[in-house]
């Protein structure tokens, strides 16, 4: 898939359907529910959950974040154990995937950990998406293997070392390394710091390539705090632009 996922900051209950309401008619065709942005986006309340269905409507790409904590991506059997009930209350409010992301001490993706996860979310009819802690990682070569033998159906990636304060853009040629090296057995979600001037360099490379892809954007859609919708499609129509050509 080529499209446009929606970051969308779930605390704010009173406009969360019209954000995401937004995101919808603007051409997204997914949105990824994040609470607290502060810590980089935690797991949602479950009536944020209900209302971000609501307002998605039948469109089939409303994911939620699961994250139990801001910080690193290392959990307690504890933290793990209330992932594994977020996964459940993802899928009882309708959800149609979860994004997360876990690792060991040796910033490795903790496969022990995160394997019983990822087979709990396909129980449920839920996909999965590796989220950025995919950039901690020194290694993305083989963690994209294991990813990929787990079973999960998007990772999320900069191409740039998290906590950088870099984006996409800088990350552009580690993308294109991760798309010949996915070979379309996995969906590269392209994100961090995607705006339309990002865009314009980082869709001619990408259109390029056979496998899918798709890009994330969050700040860049915002209009005082609100998604705006024309902001969406603007967006939107660019990546369909790009994916014609």
């Amino acid at each position: 898939m080529r499209g446009l996922e929606v970051c969308i900051n779930a605390d704010d209950l009173m406009h969360l359907g019209e954000d995401v309401r937004a995101a919808r008619l603007g051409g997204a065709v997914r949105i990824e529910l994040c609470g607290q942005m502060q810590h980089d986006g935690l797991t949602p309340s479950s009536e944020a959950m209900q209302i971000a269905r609501d307002a998605f409507a039948n469109v089939p790409g409303m994911l939620v974040m699961i994250r139990p904590r801001g910080g690193d991506f290392c959990y307690s059997p504890d933290e793990l154990e209330r992932m594994r009930e977020s996964i459940y209350l993802a899928a009882e409010q309708g959800a149609d995937g979860v994004v997360l992301g876990i690792l060991n001490q040796q910033v490795e993706v903790d496969v022990a950990s995160l394997k019983p996860l990822v087979e709990l979310a396909k129980k449920l009819s839920l996909q999965v998406t590796f989220h950025r802690a995919f950039d901690a990682i020194a290694n993305p070569k083989l963690a994209l293997e294991q990813l990929i033998e787990l079973g999960i159906s998007r990772v999320l990636s900069a191409g740039t070392p998290w906590g950088s304060g870099q984006g996409a853009l800088q990350g552009l040629s580690v993308l294109s390394a991760l798309l010949e090296q996915a070979a379309g057995r996995i969906e590269l979600v392209v994100g961090g710091g995607i705006h339309t001037t990002v865009l314009e360099s980082l869709l001619p490379v990408l259109q390029n390539k056979a496998q899918a892809w798709s890009v994330h954007s969050y700040s860049a859609l915002l209009d005082k705090g609100r998604v705006n919708q024309s902001w969406v499609a603007d967006m939107v129509a660019r990546c369909q632009a790009e994916s014609r050509m």
